[in-house]
């Protein structure tokens, strides 16, 4: 009986897993492919900025281990990591991805043997660590998120300060440096590092492309295509970026007409999800014996 439930419990974590798995890879499936449309568009390909991905990858060397920095760095080059290593170029760059991975393998190991030492079941110990192990990673998405809509609502006003300084008769170098020194973060200190490398005799057109992909928002790609042709064909780049501006806040405002509309639905969607999950614990709360026929009996096992 102990190992079948032992099995049970494996087979439902790994299940669990599996679906999960399934959706983050559909989900990251469709964001790829409109970043590597965006990328070949801004001249990249698939390869895109091997200067930035240089220099992310240098990171990883910055270890004691040169072992687990060769490791880590080839996984990066296999597109293994590349997500995380992206990130953590984003959100901290000081931590290199051999640090991150040993984060993660340190919580869940102290969890493990934590949650083991006071349940005295190594199944426990398991279902305890998985979670907690992926606890950074948790932290890093969010902090990746939260960027990501800090730029997607500075963006527009940040293109109205580059459309005004255009319109005042200085160069778009000049208007970079005054956005670094102006503009708050996250968008203001990548303008000034877009600045400084071009001062230090760098290509704009390379710069920038560095920069849309250090940046990594749609909405930013596409102001660079936008200065990279206008730049080759000529015209009036302010009228330009005035235009994207208007049309990054007519999707946000679009995005909060929808949410707003939606709200209900998601709401009641959200209750019911959780629903079931509640009421069992409350059930097994107030009457174990019932409620444990569904984890413990055989039946109940074969049932869910």
């Amino acid at each position: 009986m102990v190992f079948s439930q032992q099995t049970f419990l494996i087979l439902l974590a790994l299940s669990v897993g599996l679906v999960g798995w399934v959706i983050m890879s559909l989900a990251l499936g469709i964001a790829r492919g409109r970043r590597e449309r965006l990328a070949e568009r801004l001249g990249h390909g698939k390869d895109a900025s091997p200067t930035y991905r240089s220099v992310v990858l240098n990171r990883t060397t910055n270890t004691s281990g040169v072992a687990l920095a060769d490791i880590a760095t080839g996984a990066a080059k296999q597109r293994l990591f590349a997500p995380t290593q992206r990130k953590l170029s984003q959100i901290w760059p000081d931590v290199s991805l051999v640090r991150f991975l040993s984060t993660m393998v340190t919580v869940a190991a102290a969890a493990f043997l934590l949650s083991a030492f006071l349940t005295h079941s190594l199944i426990a110990g398991i279902l305890v660590a998985i979670p907690c192990g992926y606890l950074p990673m948790l932290v890093l998405n969010l902090k990746h998120n939260k960027r990501q809509r800090m730029i997607d609502e500075d963006l527009p006003d940040s293109l109205d300060f580059l459309t005004r300084i255009l319109r005042a008769g200085h160069s778009l170098a000049t208007a970079f440096q005054m956005a670094g020194d102006e503009l708050p973060a996250p968008l203001g200190p990548e303008f000034r590092q877009c600045y400084d490398q071009h001062s230090l005799g760098q290509p704009l057109e390379d710069v920038l492309k560095v920069m849309a992909e250090r940046v990594d928002v749609p909405d930013f790609a596409f102001f660079v295509t936008a200065v990279l042709i206008q730049r080759q064909t000529g015209g009036d780049l302010a009228e330009v970026l005035r235009n994207i501006a208007m049309m990054i806040r007519q999707r946000i405002r679009l995005q909060q007409h929808v949410r707003a509309i939606t709200a209900e639905g998601r709401f009641v969607g959200a209750i019911l999800l959780a629903l079931p999950w509640v009421f069992f614990a409350i059930l097994y709360v107030l009457n174990p014996a019932y409620a444990g026929v569904l984890l413990f009996d055989p039946a109940g096992r074969f049932l869910m």
